[in-house]
């Protein structure tokens, strides 16, 4: 990748800025990726994940908690009391109600998803068989508080939490850790339309695209169905990309175009490079 098809600078400036991205702390204000809390609830609730995972904390609250199965998992009834609230693609709602007499938390992905980030943010806890809200996510159920709470659940989700967890057909543990710089990239490439295939080799390290080709082992693999099961999917629950192609499909694909939102700009930040 050219540096100098992104930015104005110097090949040694640049690689210092990649680097500072590499090692940023997201929490910090000094980072030079910033994520802006400032949003409202309507843009927040933009977000399918946004969404489940506030439908999840409201339920606890207002069921003052809930117990858990043997196995440590939402019990059914639960999951019963929530499943109409939860925001879930037509397809996947049929085919769930179809297959399952009895649903239980792991039969509705998104809800496991949304409990377990919820979990790492410390927005919930578990105490002898139950899981109630800490302090910090009743705190963050506030509606004037959208947009922390929105930016405590990205923050986790992609830099504590395991993305192999939700994608795991193919290993590719470096790809995580530079998430900074793949945003960073995306940030300056997809403003306007930008073919998915072929954006492993414009947003990745050399390093982590050769991991991530090695993974390739079945001759129907692709490169950017690995990039999109990492990390386009989750962007888009986040809505932080869309695709130009509305369909029933609810994922990326190598067909696809994609681009970055009108809340990817209102939310992430580079303020090094913001006026390049």
């Amino acid at each position: 990748m050219k540096t100098d098809a992104l930015d104005p600078i110097s090949s040694f400036q640049y690689k210092t800025f990649l680097d500072e991205l590499l090692y940023a702390d997201w929490e910090s204000p000094f980072s030079p990726l910033q994520f802006i809390g400032r949003l409202t609830l309507a843009e927040a609730s933009r977000s399918t994940f946004f969404l489940n995972a506030r439908c999840f904390l409201k339920a606890l609250a207002e069921q003052k908690g809930a117990s858990l199965t043997a196995t440590g998992n939402l019990n059914r009834a639960f999951v019963a009391s929530i499943l109409d609230h939860l925001n879930l693609d037509k397809p996947y709602r049929e085919m769930l109600l179809k297959i399952n007499k009895a649903i239980n938390e792991m039969d509705v992905w998104p809800l496991h998803l949304a409990r377990v980030i919820c979990e790492i943010a410390k927005l919930v806890q578990k105490r002898k068989k139950q899981i109630h809200l800490t302090p910090a996510g009743r705190a963050l159920l506030a509606g004037d508080q959208a947009g922390e709470l929105y930016r405590r659940l990205f923050i986790v989700y992609f830099g504590e939490f395991d993305l192999r967890y939700d994608f795991h057909l193919r290993d590719v543990p470096a790809l995580q850790p530079t998430i900074g710089v793949i945003l960073h990239r995306l940030d300056r490439i997809a403003r306007d339309w930008i073919p998915v295939r072929g954006l492993c080799d414009q947003v990745l390290l050399e390093n982590v695209h050769e991991e991530l080709r090695a993974t390739m082992v079945y001759q129907y693999d692709t490169e950017e169905w690995i990039l999109a099961g990492y990390l386009l999917n989750p962007l888009r629950r986040f809505v932080l990309i869309e695709k130009q192609k509305k369909t029933e499909w609810p994922g990326v694909d190598e067909k696809d175009s994609i681009r970055t939102t009108e809340l990817w700009r209102k939310f992430i930040s580079f303020p090094q490079t913001q006026n390049n």
